[in-house]
């Protein structure tokens, strides 16, 4: 895949860099290697048993009569360690979810009770409990208050947990973004930009006279390295569609289908930056673009085009291969 094809086909740098983005969104230091957890702090009892509920658990990725279908037993013991760590709160989130009721008839095919499934994830997890949480009084009080509850309560609860698990993932999730960010980007573009997207309010019609001036990329070769440059290419792959006019036609079996997608990508730049042009902007570089294509949706610059994109897409003059929920993503302002 070309360079110049990038914007309308996104993948990482390098499977290097990919898997170092992982790390960071996992919680774990990018520069250290990371201890993956399996079944080896089981003794060989509870691991006869925690086998023959594996054998049960993934029957389609074992013992095939094609060996290179069969799943390395090690990856199998990674991911059985994580389903059992993580099924106290799968079950908490949802009692009936179809991936409880598998791990639950798995285990009584294997013959082992659920007491000893909650047992093994709680050998896992190894939790060091304080003195004052483990008071028998304290516990015997909450046991005593949810026998009470009535069913609303206890439906209000599960939504509070479910709400809160989310919650607590998003704060998770934004600090390993700024976390990587900060590592790929340095230290001038820190977290608080990407808590504060838009906020200028500089008039579009002029560009800023004192500019940064350096090689400036192809709107189609920016390079994503993190999600949230992911999000701004198919943004601006988005804004590039409203240009091309007469539609397009994408067949991905056709042996000239990356020749077309080359001959879009420069019919499309141009016709963006004659359409800048005419509005006084200058930039060529994408994240320059992307902002003053923003600034002028939000002036009601493009509902014209954005009117003419709706109508080519329902009389099936543009066939775009593209996942639906990435078409016609731009509305009208009114």
């Amino acid at each position: 895949m070309s360079t110049t094809n990038k914007g309308f086909n996104y993948i990482f740098n390098t499977s290097k860099e990919d898997h170092m983005v992982s790390k960071i969104l996992s919680g774990h230091d990018t520069s250290t290697n990371t201890a993956i957890q399996d079944l080896r702090l089981f003794d060989s009892q509870t691991r006869s048993t925690i086998s023959s509920f594996q054998h049960h658990l993934f029957s389609t990725c074992h013992n095939l009569q094609t060996a290179q279908h069969n799943v390395n037993q090690a990856v199998l013991d990674v991911l059985t360690s994580t389903v059992i760590l993580h099924y106290p709160l799968l079950k908490r989130l949802n009692a009936e979810a179809p991936a409880i009721k598998r791990i639950e008839a798995c285990t009584t095919e294997a013959g082992c009770s659920l007491v000893e499934l909650l047992a093994s994830s709680s050998h896992l997890a190894n939790p060091e409990l304080p003195c004052e949480d483990s008071k028998p009084s304290s516990a015997h009080q909450t046991s005593k208050q949810s026998l009470t509850r009535n069913t609303e309560q206890k439906v209000i609860d599960h939504q509070a947990a479910v709400i809160n698990h989310f919650i607590e993932h998003v704060k998770l999730q934004d600090a390993r973004m700024d976390a990587l960010e900060a590592k790929l980007n340095g230290p001038r573009q820190g977290a608080h930009k990407r808590q504060n997207p838009e906020t200028s309010q500089c008039d579009v019609s002029q560009a800023k006279k004192k500019q940064r001036r350096s090689t400036v990329t192809h709107l189609t070769t920016t390079v994503a390295g993190t999600h949230r440059v992911a999000a701004e290419v198919k943004k601006l792959v988005a804004y590039m569609k409203l240009f091309l006019d007469d539609g397009f036609i994408l067949d991905t079996t056709q042996a000239s289908y990356r020749d077309h997608v080359l001959s879009l990508r420069t019919r499309a730049e141009k016709s963006v930056l004659m359409f800048l042009e005419e509005h006084n902007i200058s930039s060529r570089g994408p994240g320059a673009v992307l902002k003053y294509l923003r600034s002028l949706h939000r002036a009601g610059a493009l509902n014209s085009k954005i009117e003419r994109h709706e109508q080519l897409l329902q009389t099936q003059a543009i066939q775009d291969p593209a996942p639906g929920y990435t078409q016609n993503i731009l509305e009208q302002i009114r």
